[in-house]
């Protein structure tokens, strides 16, 4: 069951008020988020669940500004969208690159980076899925640029995709990334 159950749309300020499904334990609900300790983790979360509720219910175009999370006629919080960190379409031409290791697949690349196969043998002029070692595949990809409240869980979560494509596409070696960087999101593709 969603924790949402309706919302309202205010197209003049691009404002989404969502209701919080009354048969949620809404008690145990307002203390967790009200909880000092962990509060920026909970605010994720909700966020993170409008975003999946607005995704599910409204179209891919359009541009939300705030949330509003209600619990009946109480306002429990108010949620900004961070413009700057979203989704931005791939320019022409825009690639990742994954480079051919021993034992890789075309198959298996294609499951790892949720791309379709025939559209990695498209892109890279492939008549047949036989791949060399060292050789590099161009992966349609998006650009995101790193702010400061970015993980790369959370960037993996709103691209749905992995953390380990992600790290394979920008050849990261860690989860650590910076404010500023630029990332190469391979697009799913499946």
């Amino acid at each position: 069951m969603s924790l949402f159950y309706k919302h309202e749309w205010d197209e003049e300020n691009k404002e989404l008020t969502l209701y919080i499904n009354p048969s949620e334990a809404f008690f145990e609900f307002a203390v967790e988020f009200t909880n000092q300790k962990g509060s920026n983790e909970r605010k994720e979360n909700l966020l993170g669940a409008a975003r999946q509720y607005s995704k599910q219910l409204l179209p891919v175009t359009q541009n939300i500004k705030s949330y509003r999370v209600k619990f009946q006629q109480f306002l429990v919080a108010i949620l900004k969208e961070k413009q700057e960190s979203l989704l931005t379409e791939p320019e022409i031409g825009e690639y990742g690159f994954y480079k051919i290791k021993p034992n890789d697949t075309l198959k298996d690349i294609s499951q790892l980076l949720q791309i379709n196969e025939s559209v990695l043998m498209k892109e890279n002029n492939l008549v047949s899925d036989t791949l060399f070692v060292g050789m590099e595949l161009k992966i349609p990809a998006y650009r995101h640029t790193v702010v400061p409240s970015d993980s790369l869980q959370k960037v993996a979560q709103r691209y749905d995709t992995t953390k380990e494509a992600i790290r394979k596409i920008n050849k990261l070696n860690t989860d650590c990334i910076s404010p500023g960087l630029e990332l190469k999101i391979p697009m799913r593709m499946v």
